[in-house]
């Protein structure tokens, strides 16, 4: 299977999640363009629009954590891995948080995370 990913995916190391309809399900993984939240079980579907909100921090991060409400999604796929959504029409202010977030994060972890 060949990956399509744009970007490589960082798994947080701390109690980071996605609330979807007042549930909060743990982030897998996670980069500028989506999440993978697993275990999901929910009412969502694949081609389904969604509005989430993300808390990412790790354990004893001096970078803080990133929170961020009301982001919107498109629901890629739901299968054993989670529940894969990419952001969709991030408000310009949001996306700068998140790119400067994970540029942080990708120059701190190593590869294999």
């Amino acid at each position: 299977m060949t990956d399509r990913r744009r970007q490589r995916r960082l798994r947080p190391h701390g109690d980071s999640y996605a609330r979807i309809d007042g549930r909060d399900f743990a982030i897998r993984n996670w980069s500028e363009d989506g999440v993978l939240i697993a275990p999901y079980a929910g009412g969502l579907a694949p081609g389904q629009r969604a509005v989430l909100s993300v808390v990412i921090r790790d354990w004893h991060d001096p970078d803080g954590s990133l929170r961020l409400e009301n982001l919107a999604v498109v629901v890629l796929r739901i299968d054993g891995f989670g529940l894969a959504a990419r952001f969709r029409n991030v408000e310009r202010y949001k996306a700068g948080a998140l790119k400067e977030h994970y540029a942080r994060k990708i120059r701190s972890s190593p590869r294999d995370r």
